[in-house]
């Protein structure tokens, strides 16, 4: 008996021993659901209950999550895009729509799952002359991040073609004949603290890639904030005149971030918050 020709009963019953299993009701319909939707059949979604009962993230048993207008494929090669980072790339897209000038150019350093990259992409306003560059050191996250262009191409094939995608760390990865012409810059660095790890929910700190979390101490002595200002420090040369960079960090490291980004030369230097009302990311203009 599979989920999709299942009597209601029996699904709802399916639902009540998956919910047994991971301990919320919630959670168990979904996975009820994408086993239907995926032709899994009830074994199929007993093992991905066992699955989230071990601990694993619900987002890596489903395969796949929302973020913003797209749905995701996400597995353990990158962070789970989170919401605070829904509204870095709101931030994002509005700054990329005051540079009203043909050709612009953005970039998502250490871009993961893609879902910076493929959201600018997307939902630019008059994104028909939008470039968008996608890094990432890690030849993983870069390979999932191309499955997510892939899944893009099939609805989207003109959204899809705005992006490239480089593997190299930050700007490295870059050609040099971006140096000075990029309008948006947008990442999503590491900048947990080597010693804040312990203290992380388990299933992130014991499922996602550990070179996605965690930073070294920046010049300063702020915690966690190497990254950070590696991205902004770098901005100033790859920006082009007016263009925007914009930085998710946690909110302890603001103050510093935006010292950095003034420091490095830019202007304009501002912090926004995330939709709980914490400091999220410094937002600075060449």
């Amino acid at each position: 008996m599979t989920v999709p020709t299942a009597p209601d009963g029996a699904a709802r019953a399916l639902v009540g021993e998956v919910r047994t299993l991971v301990g919320d009701r919630r959670e168990a319909t979904w996975i009820v659901e994408h086993a239907e939707a995926a032709g899994l059949g009830v074994q199929g979604a007993r093992v991905l209950a066992r699955r989230r009962a071990a601990g694993e993230p619900l987002q890596y048993v489903l395969g796949t999550w929302p973020f913003r207008t797209l749905e995701l494929r996400v597995d353990r090669r990158a962070l789970v895009p989170r919401p605070e980072t829904e509204v870095v790339v709101g931030v994002a897209l509005d700054e990329l729509a005051v540079l009203g000038r043909p050709g612009r150019v953005a970039i998502d350093l250490g871009t993961g799952s893609g879902a910076i990259a493929l959201s600018l992409a997307v939902e630019a306003r008059g994104g028909t002359d939008l470039e968008v560059w996608a890094t990432d050191r890690s030849a993983e996250a870069l390979a999932l991040a191309g499955e997510n262009v892939a899944r893009l191409a099939g609805t989207d094939p003109a959204a899809a073609a705005r992006l490239r995608l480089v593997e190299g760390s930050w700007f490295a990865a870059l050609p040099a004949a971006l140096a000075g012409r990029c309008d948006l810059i947008v990442a999503n660095p590491p900048y947990v603290a080597e010693d804040e790890l312990p203290g992380l929910d388990p299933v992130v700190r014991e499922w996602a890639p550990r070179s996605a979390l965690v930073a070294g101490p920046g010049r300063s002595g702020v915690a966690g904030l190497a990254d950070v200002e590696e991205v902004l420090t770098g901005a100033a040369r790859w920006l082009a005149p007016g263009g925007a960079v914009v930085v998710e960090l946690a909110p302890h490291q603001a103050a510093g971030a935006a010292d950095v980004a003034r420091r490095a030369g830019l202007a304009g230097v501002r912090t926004e918050r995330d939709l709980a009302g914490r400091l999220r990311m410094v937002v600075a203009h060449r």
